[in-house]
């Protein structure tokens, strides 16, 4: 019991301690601004007393204490040393004052006395001409703020520098303050560009590997697909040299069919993929099955070659095609003059198409063009096909196939780019063509999409940018 009261007395002397140092050190400052005041209304022997008071009053309270205060005997000592530095002919008296203030400075034991002695020093050296000397005083100053990578606090001290040179109207002095300024915010400059470079060098780093860790599963991925369109060419070519024993082994058959569908379970869009193929061929397989066998035979190997035209575009679709400057009104009057063989004879074949040149790849977009007049004469029985191109910008044009045929449905728009998008006959075709198209326009740098808003039939824009 006599432990703890011992411990909460000496807790609360601390504390009252403390106090009377903090009331001190208020009493101190409000002083010191009395004596600016009484300065500033020239009452300087009021100001002289009013210190003298506040070094008394320093030292009672140190007697009472039994603790010194060399801080405040520290800031007394500057306010003379202030008061000197403004009246004439006193620089002995400076002096004087200088020396005290480097004493309870020592005594004092803290950065902030040290740095606060080194601007007051620099003052002074200032007032009576030692420029050399003043500028070391704020060399020094400087390098202990920068050892503490103080940023702001070394710019304050910059600006006080000035400040204080600028007041004593000291012109080289300035001048040499403000170049150690502008060395000191280079170097600044500098360290925060070297240090933005490296971070900028982790992000990259950092990306490097994430971007190594992605093409390492796409590789994956792709090897995984090139196989199982191996496999499903394999399927046709055994459909073809083995009708026979297929014909006796349909089960075997759907079997394969569905393991094809199942291929990669972790991979949803390989999946579904895959499934669509199973679907696709379905109708085909049960077709063979009943005994039909040619119209669907052709149906599969067209199947088989669509799949690895449409594989071999995906896995490659970030490299675009070879592109070059060519006069696309030749080229475009060809595409149409191929495309006409599959016209019916009540429907005219228009081509708009103006002599410029467009920067593209000559075979690719012939095979766009080719697909989607070839499907537009499917769907057209009279009326009239066209090919047109339009200019829209300095670096894009649009190559539009409209049709007057019996159009598209609303319910299918949504799923036109998709492969497999409707299960349908393979003697009808596959549901590759357009999503092909789609994938070649983007290795053209371009785009393919249907004109929602044309209500006469159909009408398809192949846009593209160089």
């Amino acid at each position: 019991m006599k432990k703890i009261l011992f411990i909460l007395t000496f807790a609360c002397s601390i504390i009252t301690l403390q106090a009377q140092n903090a009331n001190l050190r208020k009493s101190v400052e409000d002083g010191i601004k009395t004596s600016i005041q009484q300065t500033e209304n020239r009452e300087w022997k009021e100001a002289f007393a009013t210190c003298r008071a506040l070094d008394g009053m320093i030292a009672v309270e140190e007697q009472k204490t039994k603790k010194a205060a060399p801080e405040l005997h520290y800031l007394v000592s500057k306010e003379r040393l202030r008061m000197y530095m403004r009246l004439s002919n006193k620089q002995k008296e400076c002096k004087e004052q200088l020396a005290k203030m480097e004493d309870w400075a020592e005594k004092a034991n803290s950065n902030e006395v040290s740095e606060d002695l080194l601007m007051s020093k620099a003052g002074y050296y200032q007032k009576f001409g030692m420029n050399d000397k003043s500028l070391q005083c704020y060399k020094e100053l400087v390098q202990r703020r920068s050892k503490g990578q103080d940023e702001q606090g070394v710019d304050k001290c910059f600006q006080d520098m000035l400040a204080q040179s600028k007041t004593n109207k000291n012109a080289s002095l300035t001048r040499a303050l403000e170049r150690l300024y502008t060395n000191w915010q280079d170097s600044i400059k500098a360290v925060k560009a070297a240090q933005e470079l490296k971070l900028l060098q982790d992000e990259y780093a950092a990306s490097q590997n994430t971007l190594e860790e992605k093409e390492s599963k796409i590789n994956t991925q792709k090897g995984t697909i090139i196989f199982l369109c191996i496999l499903v060419v394999a399927l046709a070519g055994g459909l073809l040299f083995f009708i026979g024993i297929m014909l006796k082994n349909i089960r075997q058959i759907k079997k394969l069919k569905k393991s094809l569908s199942i291929a990669n379970e972790n991979n949803e869009s390989k999946s579904r993929f895959i499934n669509k193929i199973g679907a696709q061929m379905a109708p085909s397989l049960d077709a063979i099955e009943a005994g039909q066998v040619k119209p669907h035979i052709k149906g599969l190997k067209e199947l088989m070659a669509h799949i690895q035209t449409y594989m071999e575009l995906e896995s490659n679709r970030e490299s675009l095609y070879e592109m070059k400057d060519m006069n696309i009104n030749a080229l475009c009057e060809s595409i149409l003059n191929k495309a006409k063989e599959a016209f019916r004879p009540d429907v005219e074949a228009v081509l708009n198409v103006p002599r410029v040149n467009v920067r593209t790849n000559a075979e690719a977009l012939e095979n766009v063009l080719l697909y989607l007049l070839g499907n537009a004469a499917k769907h057209t029985e009279s009326g009239k096909i066209s090919l047109e191109f339009k200019k829209r910008s300095a670096h894009s044009g649009q190559f539009i196939v409209t049709d007057t045929g019996i159009g598209i449905p609303e319910e299918k728009r949504a799923n036109l780019f998709k492969p497999f998008a409707e299960v349908q006959d393979l003697t009808k075709g596959d549901g590759l063509g357009l999503p092909t198209c789609s994938l070649i326009a983007y290795k053209l740098n371009g785009t393919l999409r249907l004109d929602e808003e044309y209500k006469k039939g159909t009408r398809f824009v192949l846009e593209l940018r160089s």
